[in-house]
């Protein structure tokens, strides 16, 4: 494996990473929105608002992420 291709990897298994970091924050936002609501509570407008911001950088990201994937398989091909 060339020095290029193992940087390729490594990209890879970084975005991978990353993407794994965000399935968890999300789920782990889901979890304690869902016991804040079941107490009773609504969280505060700027906990939302911080969230949603949040979540959008994510997604942006995740996109990126399956672009990448995207084109690295139509190369493999």
């Amino acid at each position: 494996m060339t020095a290029d291709e193992k940087a390729e990897v490594l990209r890879l298994i970084e975005a991978h990473e990353r993407t794994l970091a965000v399935c968890r924050a999300c789920a782990e936002t889901a979890r304690d929105l869902a016991w804040e609501v079941k107490r009773g509570g609504v969280p505060p407008a700027e906990s939302l608002t911080t969230t949603v911001n949040e979540t959008t950088r994510v997604l942006d990201d995740l996109a990126k992420v399956e672009m990448a994937l995207a084109e690295m398989k139509a190369a493999l091909w």
